[in-house]
This record gives C-alpha cells, structure tokens and sequence, in this order.
C-alpha cells in the first residue's frame, strides 16, 4: 500500500476528525496516510511528534500544549514549520485553520508559501480561495505543486466536467441550513427551535451567523464559478438571502402548493456577465433538489453536453474522507 506523510495546518473540528478518521478507517483502496507534524495556533508547533495521532488529540483536549510532545526541535513560526516539511520527507500539508472570509489570512500567504516550495497542498478553507483563488492556482502550476479544495465548494466537482462549458451552476450546499429548513417543513419546528436542535446535535456552530445568514452558501458557489466559468467575481457581488424566523412564511406558502422550501445558490452567465445569488426558493417535486433532506447537499452543472450532478453528504467523516481523495490525487499527480 502506497503511503503518504501528511502535515497538519490547523487542529480544530476538521482536522481533529481527520487524523482519527485516518488511525481508523478510510476506503480499503485509499493510500496509507501517516501524519508527521501538526501546527495548531492555541497549542503549537510539532514536527515529529513523540506520540501517535490518538495522544496528540488527547493531550490538546486536555488544554495543554502539542508543543510539549516535540521529540526534536521546538518550531515557533509558522513559515519555518512550513520550511521544514520538506527536508522530513513530508509532501502534503492538509490547511484547515478557521476561516477568515473577509480577508482569507493568514491562510492564504501561507498556502502561497507552501506551493511555491513545491509542497501539495489539501484545503478545506474557504477564504483563501475567496480571496487568492488566481494566485494560488498560479503558484502551484510555477513549482508544480499539487493543489486541491474539494471541501471547500460543499460537493465534488465532477471528473466529467474537465475540459467541457459549465454555463450554470445550481446547488444546496449548506448542510446546516438544509437541516434547519428540513427540521421546520417535516417536524413543524419554528425557526428559532430548529435552530437549537441543529446546534444540540452538533451539526450547527454555537455561532451559526455564517450558515443562516448565506455566507458559507455565497462562499461555495463563488469557488465553484471561479473553478468552472472563469469567475472573476468577489464575495461582495453574490446577491445573498439568509434563512430566519421570516422564512416560515415561505415555508407556508409553499405547503399549500406541495413545494418545499431550499437554500439555493446559483451562477449564471447572462449577457457577458456572472450572476451570483444565495436565496431560499420554493421547490416543486419536478426539481432535484425536492429530496435533498437533512444535512445532504446537492448541485446541479447545466454544461453544453448537458446537466451533471454531484451530491454530498455532512458530517466530520464525510469532509475527512474528501480530504483523504484529495491527498490522493494531488500525491498522483499535480493539479491546480
């Protein structure tokens, strides 16, 4: 079995469900991943840690600091942990440090530096793409660097999308809104109840502003134009409604109808221009994203040869097992 030594950027609720994902299970044909250095910025800097994965996660959760377990010497900066990946033998860094969507830093001069080390670089953190989507496809393309960001864009971009015309994209791509949503149409659950339910079971953040109120939505489908129609659209020019106690109203409206109520976002091209929008919209059941229930995301890509679909699903094993298919692939080849 091929093997693979990964570096961590970043071990918050992404990363944490990473390295356990990877001690236990994964697919049978997936490469053997090994990580062997983890950068947290509340608990330190490791290259080589002492201990397996399972302590190192233990020893965080107990509050103390990762940098305890160095075997070799203590990092303290970032960039010369990011220096030292590669004279380990290490060839990915996996980057999931919270995200910043109004500026995308400090993620993004980081990524930058890793690609032009020659390092392959696995993102699931979105405001670097936001905001350097351009330059880091160039970085890695000048080092032939690997670069992949499945997690960020809610579905997998289909394989059968290279190389053809995606002149629109549709998607539910927020799981957390999709749950809330559901919670209200099929359990009659207000807003604000459904919200807590989501939050109790741990598929809503304690902040939940950036799910409800269409970023992580706007976020998703701007990646996913600047991937597939040249995009050259800012955050600022997705047209963005949010769900909230209001939208009961809608849901009402569509019960008398038999629709349902989704967040949709859209891009489209129309008269030369991009067209972005995040908007709860009535869903009759001639549509795909009818069923689409719970935390399930689906997009549609209407594409010259015809529509083609991708489908996810939430949770922490999920987004870990999209980042272990991207290690994958970037490790097999470079792409950007």
């Amino acid at each position: 079995m091929r093997q693979i030594q990964v570096a961590l950027l970043g071990l918050g609720n992404v990363g944490q469900a990473f390295a356990r994902y990877v001690g236990t299970t994964g697919k049978r044909d997936s490469p053997k991943l090994t990580i062997r250095a983890v950068a947290d910025s509340s608990s330190g800097l490791v290259l080589d840690p002492c201990e397996d994965a399972d302590r190192v996660l233990t020893f965080k959760e107990q509050g103390h600091s990762i940098g305890d377990l160095a075997c070799g010497a203590l990092i303290t900066d970032t960039r010369a942990f990011i220096s030292a990946l590669s004279n380990a033998g290490i060839s990915v860094i996996i980057e999931s440090l919270p995200t910043n969507i109004a500026t995308g830093q400090p993620a993004l001069d980081l990524l930058t530096y890793a690609l032009s080390l020659g390092l392959n670089v696995v993102t699931v953190d979105k405001g670097p793409l936001l905001h350097g989507f351009e330059a880091l496809k160039e970085a890695a393309r000048a080092a032939n660097s690997g670069f992949a960001y499945s997690g960020t864009t809610g579905v997998s971009i289909p394989a059968e999308l290279s190389g053809i015309r995606v002149f629109e994209i549709a998607g539910v791509l927020n799981g957390t809104t999709n749950y809330i949503l559901s919670e209200m149409q099929e359990r009659g659950l207000p807003f604000d109840q459904a919200l807590l339910k989501a939050q109790a079971d741990g598929i809503a953040e304690p902040d939940s502003s950036l799910d409800i109120e269409g970023w992580d939505s706007a976020a998703k489908i701007l990646i996913l134009a600047k991937s597939l129609m040249q995009g050259r659209a800012e955050l600022s020019d997705v047209s963005r409604t949010g769900i909230n106690a209001g939208t009961q109203a809608l849901i009402q409206t569509a019960s008398k109808t038999g629709k349902v109520v989704r967040l949709v976002a859209r891009a489209r091209e129309s008269h030369g221009r991009l067209r972005l929008s995040v908007a709860p919209e009535l869903v009759g059941s001639d549509s795909r994203f009818f069923s689409v229930r719970g935390t399930s995301k689906l997009a549609v890509f209407r594409t010259d040869s015809g529509e083609i679909t991708s489908m996810s699903r939430s949770g922490r094993d999920a987004i870990a097992q999209t980042i272990v298919d991207d290690v994958t692939r970037v490790t097999a080849g470079p792409i950007y």
